[in-house]
């Protein structure tokens, strides 16, 4: 008697890696309209709004259990529990006000898993503890990183496989080779790698190629599954009335430049402000636009002040603002005239520049990275691309969308068609099949989840 997959998701909750939690979520998601059990296990922080109702959540470990060099049980348990009794606005706060705490866990953690002859051995027997108690048959690490802890708890006799994806793992080894245990990380990941049942997925053609050239995997145990978004359904576009309680100051009659993500350093912004600059210096030949900046920050206020002061110094009249709800986000893709995604690193994807699309908004990228791949589909383009970290020719790229008529027609008519491309279905599909399993016929949820900027 063949038994029925069970699915468990082991993902971190920290903001640094909030595309990658919302990749890790929508997949859940899917997976559990589809009739299969879920299980979420959150590492450090947890997003479980993000979570369709019926799906199970544990909290494998509290991001105190990192505090110190050595994982602490006390802290983990005693502590990390009393302190998620906290609304977690309240947590996020603290925690960003003190500058490098972040990364000062991440790096606690690394050491956990790759500095030892065993990665973090107490928490290895609660995740296999919990696999077991769960029914888990197929567990998913949504970062190669976690690859040690899921081998691990996996043993020799565990009755459960693990399949590792890639997705901002490049930061994981740059920080490990920062505190000295870049060669112990990448052979505990390629040894992880080794032992799963199935190649491990990257996220884009790019990101596969990276991994291959700072990891040191072999290709042959990588596989390509694009990431995943919730394509709108078709209906009238959102009231820009939405958009106007939010900024007053916007106007409906004047182009909208939207950028929509995390506010942090290597997410380029300033480029865009001095992009925007160079257009304004043309004068009466500069082409009309509203600057729209908004997007959570994992790291503190630091980048978004450096931001407003830069806005202010350079003239510029930018509309700013945090976090996003949900139908906010999808309002202003739907209105603004583009999207620009400035990131100065090489990404491994980009979900806001193919949610952008879908909306049938075109998109500006840099010429690096995954992020690059997600505009063109089979000859059609959904956005322009530009000399990465050039601000200059970022100038010029975005001087087209805005002047050329008929270039920008062009792109919003292909936009939609290249988005769906990289729907969720598409991504549980890949998945499921790279398994080796039958996908299961889609059936509706009692309840869904909203998407946070």
């Amino acid at each position: 008697m063949l038994i029925a997959p069970s699915f468990a998701i082991l993902t971190m909750g920290s903001g640094d890696y909030l595309g990658s939690t919302v990749r890790d979520l929508t997949l859940a998601n899917a997976l559990h309209r589809r009739g299969h059990k879920v299980v979420v296990y959150w590492m450090l922080e947890c997003n479980e709004e993000l979570a369709d109702a019926g799906i199970g959540h544990r909290m494998l470990c509290h991001g105190t259990r990192y505090h110190f060099q050595r994982p602490s049980e006390f802290l983990d348990r005693v502590v990390g529990g009393a302190l998620f009794l906290l609304p977690k606005r309240l947590r996020v706060r603290a925690i960003q006000r003190r500058g490098g705490y972040v990364e000062r866990l991440l790096s606690n953690m690394l050491r956990s898993l790759f500095a030892g002859p065993e990665p973090d051995p107490a928490l290895a027997r609660r995740l296999r503890g919990h696999i077991a108690e769960d029914g888990v048959t197929h567990l998913l690490a949504g970062f190669g990183t976690l690859g040690p802890l899921a081998m691990a708890a996996q043993g020799k006799d565990a009755q459960f496989d693990y399949a590792l994806t890639f997705q901002g793992d490049e930061e994981f080894a740059a920080l490990a080779t920062r505190i000295g245990l870049g060669e112990p990380f990448r052979a505990g990941v390629r040894q992880a790698m080794t032992r799963s049942a199935w190649r491990a997925i990257a996220v884009s053609e790019d990101y596969a190629q990276r991994l291959v050239e700072e990891i040191g995997v072999s290709p042959a145990r990588l596989q390509v599954v694009y990431n995943g978004v919730e394509l709108p359904g078709p209906g009238a576009r959102p009231d820009f009335a939405m958009i106007k309680a939010a900024f007053p100051a916007l106007r409906q009659d004047t182009p909208i430049v939207l950028y929509l993500g995390r506010q942090e350093s290597e997410k380029g912004i300033d480029l865009l402000l001095y992009a925007a600059r160079l257009l304004a210096r043309r004068g009466q030949a500069a082409p009309p636009m509203q600057l729209v900046i908004c997007g959570a920050t994992a790291k503190g206020q630091g980048y978004r002040d450096v931001l407003t002061d830069l806005g202010r110094h350079l003239g510029l009249a930018v509309h700013h603002a945090g976090t996003v709800a949900p139908e906010l986000r999808g309002a202003l893709y739907a209105h603004s005239h583009c999207v620009v995604y400035p990131s100065v690193n090489r990404e491994p994807f980009g979900l806001v520049v193919a949610e952008a699309m879908s909306h049938g908004t075109p998109v500006l990228v840099p010429d690096y990275g995954g992020v690059a791949e997600v505009i063109h589909d089979q000859g059609r383009s959904g956005g322009l691309s530009f000399r990465t970290w050039d601000s200059g020719d970022l100038a010029r790229q975005l001087g087209r969308l805005l002047e050329d008529r008929a270039l920008h027609t062009e792109l919003a008519a292909n936009a939609r068609v290249v988005a769906s491309r990289f729907s969720v279905d598409r991504m549980a599909d890949g998945v499921l099949e790279h398994m080796g399993m039958r996908p299961q016929p889609y059936r509706a949820a009692a309840g869904g989840a909203g998407r946070r900027a």
